[in-house]
């Protein structure tokens, strides 16, 4: 009887027989551990246009059969910064590494370098362009502009900016003098304005800024230096600041002053008193119209003094309604008063300082006055030379000593006696030359 032992079957797989030599071989070489492998979660990074500080993450993902070893992380360009955990880095298959990103603005390349064998580096492209701040370009008034009274100023600009559209942007309108003037968003086109009305504006030096702020809080500013001469017209002051007294009133009906009717005996002044100007330094033009009466006695421009006035009124009949009143007075004469030291028998001009009427310090003889036709008055006061003009011709030109500077009420006085006409006084325009070298 043979016996057969079972121990060689136990092992088949892993004896073998060398069938040439007809001994027995084992098997003894380790199984197959893979590769690494790896991939990277985006081919690129481009934000476009951004805000202040633009971030993002990605991953470095382990896709082979073997731990991804991750050597070395580096961003070559200028504008971006990487963070990471520190290097070397062991990813496990299916695992992933982030990879923190931020920029500011500029053209990068991230370098990944791994124990891939088949693709040991990989190069990231990085772009991000910083949002700019919006252009703001002024377009009128030019620089150093002098701007007359009573007129409404357009100030005018192009505002623009590389992401949000114009009218997106927010503005501000604003004077180193005066503060915050506007918030107006700019049209579609990038055109921005803002009225200037000077009634409600300080005169002098001022500059004005347009400052845009875009989304992104961004913002740019740009300004003009200008000049704003104070004083008013009729148009753009609010009568009811006028102070009236005796026979004066504002007409609404005709809009016009009436500082008097065709009355005896009156007397009538019709002063702006919401703001003064400077006697010396100063430009009036007015309408008037002297007629409709039996004939007298005339009226005046008078620049009242504000620190020395106590009343708004003077004497009537020959007094002109500025008798005794302090500043000085342009008189319009259309009767003689031989007792009152006029200088001639036909209507006349003539300048009087602290409303003596009997102390003419310069005059000029007029063409008829009562002809029942308004008439254009022109008064300049620069220093203590003053000139005037009646309807564009030149009458008075010279230097009156005792022409001082002062605060003034601009306004208008008249008066009848016993004769009278009425005293009308339209399309009042007052300049103070504070801007003037």
């Amino acid at each position: 009887m043979i016996l057969t032992l079972g121990c060689t079957e136990f092992n088949v797989a892993s004896i073998g027989e060398d069938k040439a030599s007809g001994e027995v071989a084992v098997d003894t070489a380790e199984p197959d551990p893979g590769q690494p492998g790896a991939a990277v979660s985006v081919d690129s990074v481009d934000a476009g246009i951004a805000c202040i500080e633009y971030g993002t993450q990605i991953e470095v993902m382990s896709v082979g059969d073997a731990p991804l070893s991750v050597t070395d992380i580096q961003v070559v360009g200028e504008g971006w910064s990487v963070t990471h955990a520190p290097l070397p880095v062991t990813v496990d298959p299916g695992g992933q590494m982030p990879i923190d990103l931020s920029s500011t603005g500029g053209t990068a390349t991230l370098v990944v370098r791994s124990n891939d064998p088949d693709v040991p580096v990989y190069e990231i492209p990085l772009h991000v362009t910083p949002d700019r701040p919006p252009t703001v370009t002024f377009i009128a008034p030019s620089g150093g502009e002098i701007l007359s009274p009573g007129a409404s100023t357009v100030f005018t600009a192009i505002v623009e900016d590389d992401v949000d559209p114009p009218e997106a942007l927010s503005l501000k309108w604003a004077s180193d003098v005066d503060g915050l003037l506007s918030t107006v968003s700019a049209h579609s086109d990038g055109h921005a304005e803002f009225v200037w009305e000077d009634l409600y504006r300080s005169s002098g030096e001022h500059v004005v800024s347009l400052s845009a702020r875009d989304s992104c809080e961004r913002a740019n500013t740009a300004s003009v230096g200008f000049c704003q001469n104070e004083g008013y017209t009729e148009e753009s002051i609010d009568l009811v600041s006028w102070n009236f007294e005796g026979s004066a009133f504002w007409d609404s009906d005709n809009e016009w002053v009436e500082l008097t009717g065709p009355h005896n005996t009156q007397a009538g002044t019709a002063f702006q008193t919401t703001s003064s100007v400077m006697s010396d330094a100063i430009n009036i033009e007015f309408s008037f119209f002297l007629s409709g009466g039996s004939g007298a006695d005339g009226m005046s421009l008078t620049a009242l003094d504000v620190d020395r006035m106590t009343s708004f009124v003077g004497g009537t009949g020959g007094g002109i309604g500025y008798y005794g009143l302090p500043g000085w007075s342009v008189e319009i004469d259309t009767y003689y008063n031989s007792s009152h030291s006029d200088p001639t028998t036909a209507d006349h001009l003539s300048v009087h300082l602290d409303g003596n009427v009997n102390d003419p310090q310069a005059w000029a003889a007029l063409p008829e006055m009562e002809d029942g036709a308004w008439h254009l008055a022109s008064v300049a006061v620069v220093g203590n030379h003053i000139t005037v003009q009646i309807d564009g011709v030149p009458y008075i030109d010279q230097v009156v000593d005792g022409l001082s500077p002062f605060p003034a009420y601009v306004g208008f006085t008249a008066s009848t006696g016993a004769l009278n006409n009425y005293h009308l006084i339209d399309s009042l325009e007052v300049e103070g030359f504070i801007c003037e070298d």
